[in-house]
């Protein structure tokens, strides 16, 4: 399975949200880029905080959605995201559904799809603990 190439139309997904109501990529498209942030296989405290920092700072301009397939359960999640103030949309994706349609092979990558669906840049193993790193490669790519 091949990492999605840039330029190619973004498929349409849609799943549990861990912060809100279900995420689904037809509710974003046409408004503003989107940033998928596949997460590693565990809830990391330093990655979710770097993603808020973002969000709160890019919302107007930029959607960012983490994607994660493996939680210790979902209630202790959604607890979790509660605690550390997280608002972004969280997808859970148990069955890799998102990963799969997007050719995630690495628990972590990010994807960035511009307004108009299609995808500008894609990514496996970007280091998402620095923010100021994750935010510049994520704004650099962002048209």
């Amino acid at each position: 399975m091949a990492l999605i190439t840039p330029g190619t139309p973004a498929p349409a997904f849609k799943g549990m949200n861990l912060t809100g109501p279900e995420v689904n990529f037809d509710n974003y498209k046409g408004k503003k880029p989107v940033v998928l942030i596949f997460s590693s296989t565990r809830v990391d405290p330093a990655q979710i905080g770097a993603v808020k920092t973002m969000w709160v700072k890019h919302r107007d301009k930029l959607e960012i959605i983490t994607v994660s397939y493996k939680l210790p359960s979902v209630s202790m999640a959604k607890s979790f995201m509660q605690q550390m103030g997280a608002k972004f949309p969280a997808l859970y994706d148990p069955s890799q559904a998102v990963y799969k349609l997007f050719g995630v092979e690495n628990p972590v990558a990010i994807i960035i799809i511009g307004a108009d669906g299609n995808v500008l840049h894609a990514a496996e193993s970007l280091e998402t603990k620095d923010t100021k790193s994750l935010e510049e490669a994520i704004l650099a790519n962002v048209k």
